[in-house]
């Protein structure tokens, strides 16, 4: 075809597009240049946007500040924390804008005036009103409306109010300041902003006096803060998780704009240095502080002393004498087990609940009783993960003080030591003492795991219980050395990183064969001294609130070889229901039994918090919850199966196969029990206690809040037929007369 000219119109057309084009790239570049000197304040409210947008555990944080708690100095503690955030974000910007950056020609462009004046009143005043979309997208979970939840409505607006009103305030101090300062007749040199037509500063302390002693004040104070966390790590309780959160990002930003402010002007690239810095001494395990306890006066920055001599019980003498004291010769003996699913604080509470309730509504029927309560006589043993472990434990340890010998009390004494807020010390220590050792050679402070154990041991001793704090294994031991049955068998689940294989830790000496497939036992590295809250941590090490826990062999004289270094992650990431380790547990007995002709009927609790999980019990009668019995949960609408890329098919195939790992072994648990089809209350019995979407959100974390146990108590009493449950167990657990 012969060429044709291109008319003039189309030229005027293609010149503004291209004019357009080169605008749009300048633009672009403008805006980059001017991120740069920010660009930690823009990293902490991107961080935040993402926790707030993405992260489900975050959204029970939100409403309880908000909402659920009474506490008003809480809500005071996050209104100062939320304004420290914003001013430091705003301050630290505006001063990074003082500066000139021979990298950084543009941010002299006459065309970024406005922006550089704006931008950061904006952030700063993004901070509340970032914390209010956190709590107004909580609020959507909500199926009744928000206020569905307590009684006093009026007065949680109001919160939600004050923190826009917050906001409003921050953006009006950041515009009229001036104006303020100077009808008082103060000086407000300090406080005065460059007028855009102001040449900017080319060195750091021609900033002025007042900027550099504040950033310099604040520095101290972070380190000030530091020190204090570690050494008094309980000293900020009571402000709550989000408040934490909002002081760490003030500080984030001051001291860590002010140090990218010097080092940007000498051309540094600071943060990729330190990012550096750390992998370099995190791939030469040089600053390792994860070390898990092995007695209840080691650190988590030290390696353990030599072991003391063995002297847990040995699991076959438990088993034999539980078997003596709870079953007669030749008869069925009814043997509880139980197995608690993880779930963080959800699956704490829920195993607690269920376990508490059923003891006291069985120890209701016989008013008279002053002994070891039913139930809890009955249970042999527990396996858990993750929070079903510290449900399990906190269920045991409470059994054991004579407070608890009332079993009506029992609940509420669960739900108060629950209750704690375990995040915020955990917090406080990952944001401000861990952090600060990712920098350091050698390794110099107890971690943020450590924290949330400490955090499970002081909850425990204001319910007057030592035995979080004390050895796992001394539940077990008499005074006069003999095993002592009081308390049930448990069996907290880990999962090595190097292998993948659970690591099962018990109060019993190591077994003399193995008896866990595709498992460690855990006592060939664990110490007779062990604490009970170290026990519970290795099995809820869940990504990334509880680091990987580095176990140095600390072996007791009966274990040999030595098995050397393992790390261990939170049992869930090997299976989540706890159902392999009871499976394994059963025929073990049931192998114990045989040699003593001693016939069993294994009566199997499992308890899940999963809303979402399937269940693996058909039975849904209430009329007739023996041999097997489950709520039905609400079917709601089946999501499509979405494609994935070839990029993240592998990750998430990856992901979802440790549920469906899960299931597998809750199949396989239901195959292994022995129902009698023709006398149905003759075999083993399962019951599956399991939690439904409801009128409440069910958190997944560390902290939970009173609507969260109520929602778990009006599922317990709704959908599941307790009288009958507890009537049919009293007639198989009593003993005969």
């Amino acid at each position: 075809m012969p060429h044709t000219a291109p008319t003039q119109e189309s030229q005027t057309w293609l010149q503004r597009l291209a004019s357009l084009g080169l605008r749009g790239i300048a633009g672009f570049m403008l805006a980059l240049d001017h991120a740069r000197p920010i660009r930690v304040s823009l990293l902490v409210l991107l961080v935040g946007v993402l926790v707030v947008l993405n992260v489900d555990q975050a959204a029970e944080l939100f409403l309880i500040a908000v909402w659920t708690d009474p506490d008003t100095h809480r809500y005071l503690a996050l209104l100062l924390g939320s304004a420290l955030a914003g001013l430091s974000v705003w301050y630290t910007a505006r001063h990074a804008y003082r500066l000139t950056y021979p990298r950084w020609p543009a941010l002299q462009d006459a065309r970024g005036v406005q922006l550089r004046r704006w931008l950061p009143r904006l952030l700063g005043a993004a901070v509340p009103l970032l914390v209010l979309l956190g709590y107004l997208l909580a609020l959507r979970a909500l199926p009744h409306g928000a206020c569905s939840v307590g009684s006093a409505c009026r007065p949680r607006v109001l919160r939600a109010l004050g923190l826009l009103l917050e906001s409003l305030l921050l953006v009006a101090f950041f515009v009229r300041r001036r104006r303020w300062l100077d009808r008082r007749g103060e000086s407000v040199t300090a406080m005065h902003e460059p007028e855009p037509h102001e040449p900017r500063v080319h060195k750091l302390h021609r900033l002025g006096r007042t900027p550099l002693r504040l950033f310099g004040l604040v520095m101290l104070l972070n380190v000030a803060a530091t020190v204090l966390i570690a050494w008094q790590p309980r000293l900020h309780d009571g402000i709550g998780p989000l408040a934490i959160l909002l002081i760490a990002a003030g500080f984030f930003c001051m001291s860590g704009g002010f140090l990218c402010m010097a080092a940007d002007r000498i051309g540094l690239p600071l943060l990729s240095l330190l990012l550096l810095m750390s992998a370099l001494l995190h791939g030469l395990h040089l600053n390792d502080n994860h070390h898990v306890r092995q007695y209840p006066g080691m650190s988590t920055h030290q390696r353990p002393a030599a072991a003391v001599a063995e002297t847990r019980a040995d699991f076959d003498d438990y088993a034999n004498a539980w078997l003596d004291s709870r079953c007669k010769p030749t008869q069925p003996c009814p043997v509880l087990m139980v197995a608690s699913e993880g779930g963080g604080i959800r699956g704490a509470a829920w195993t607690a609940l269920v376990l508490s309730r059923l003891t006291a509504m069985l120890q209701a029927r016989h008013p008279q009783s002053t002994g070891e309560p039913l139930l809890s006589r009955q249970l042999f043993a527990g396996s858990g993960v993750s929070g079903g472990s510290l449900g399990l434990a906190a269920y045991v340890a409470l059994l054991r003080q004579p407070a608890s010998a009332d079993a009506a009390h029992l609940e509420l004494r669960e739900q108060t030591l629950l209750s704690h807020d375990f995040l915020a010390p955990t917090l406080a220590n990952m944001l401000f003492v861990d952090f600060t050792q990712r920098w350091l050679p050698g390794a110099w402070f107890d971690d943020r795991s450590r924290a949330l154990s400490r955090a499970w041991e002081q909850a425990a001793r204001q319910q007057g219980v030592e035995a979080f704090a004390q050895p796992f294994a001394a539940l077990y031991r008499g005074a006069d050395g003999r095993v002592d049955t009081g308390s049930p068998a448990l069996f907290l689940n880990s999962t090595t990183v190097a292998q993948g294989w659970r690591l099962v830790q018990s109060p019993f000496r190591p077994f003399a064969v193995n008896p866990w497939t595709a498992g460690y036992d855990g006592s060939h590295w664990l110490d007779p001294r062990e604490p009970l809250s170290e026990a519970v941590l290795n099995s809820a090490r869940f990504t990334y609130v509880s680091p990987a826990g580095t176990l140095d062999a600390a072996v007791a004289e009966s274990a040999a070889p030595p098995p050397g270094t393992q790390q261990v992650v939170d049992g869930g990431y090997f299976e989540n229901s706890g159902a392999t380790t009871l499976l394994e547990l059963i025929e073990r007995l049931r192998t114990i039994a045989a040699q003593r002709k001693q016939p069993l009927r294994f009566i199997v609790l499992h308890i899940s918090n999963d809303p979402l999980a399937s269940d693996f019990v058909d039975a849904h009668d209430a009329a007739r919850p023996v041999p097997q019995y489950s709520t039905a949960c609400p079917v709601g609408d089946i999501a499509p199966v979405s494609l994935r890329g070839e990029v993240s098919a592998p990750l998430v195939a990856l992901l979802d196969t440790r549920s469906a790992r899960g299931e597998y072994a809750k199949a396989r648990l239901l195959a292994a029990l022995r129902f009698d089809a023709e006398h149905p209350a003759d075999g083993d019995v399962l019951w599956h206690f399991r939690l439904c979407p409801g009128d409440y959100p069910l958190p997944m974390g560390w902290t939970i809040s009173a609507p969260v146990f109520d929602e778990m108590r009006r599922q317990l009493q709704q959908h599941y037929p307790l009288d009958r449950m507890t009537q049919w167990l009293d007639q198989q657990l009593s003993p005969a007369p």
